[in-house]
């Protein structure tokens, strides 16, 4: 009758959306979902927003979550579109951010950069002085 992917759940069969073309939509916002970069120096976060006019989108960092939304309507006569996403990450520990930075190339890649936090001293010599005699 039908047949089981044995590693997807009752609940992606659920989610899984049962028109070609929107399969074909939801598989496209999946693979262009970002990239993310984490090494030794920083976390990057690249975003494809090319469809998206820099007004148009937003970064916000709450605490330790990073947000990046966009948002676009376009009215053509009498036609209306409207498209929009909400991209939300929780940052590591290690990173610092109060140091993060967005840029945005002109063929619309947005970048975050986050540096990695220094970490803290924990190890150093302590100077022996001399005790004042007080007789």
């Amino acid at each position: 009758m039908f047949q089981k992917n044995p590693s997807e759940s009752v609940i992606d069969r659920f989610e899984k959306p049962t028109r070609p073309s929107l399969r074909r939509r939801k598989e496209a916002l999946v693979k262009n979902s970002g990239k993310i970069t984490d090494d030794e120096s920083k976390l990057a976060i690249s975003l494809n927003v090319s469809k998206f006019k820099p007004e148009e989108l937003k970064v916000n960092i709450d605490g330790r979550t990073l947000t990046i939304e966009g948002q676009q309507e376009v009215k053509d006569g009498s036609s209306y579109t409207m498209r929009s996403f909400v991209r939300q990450w929780n940052l590591p520990e290690d990173v610092d951010v109060e140091q993060i930075r967005s840029t945005l190339t002109e063929n619309g890649q947005l970048a975050i950069e986050v540096p990695k936090a220094k970490p803290a001293v924990t190890a150093r010599n302590i100077p022996i002085q001399k005790a004042i005699s007080q007789q």
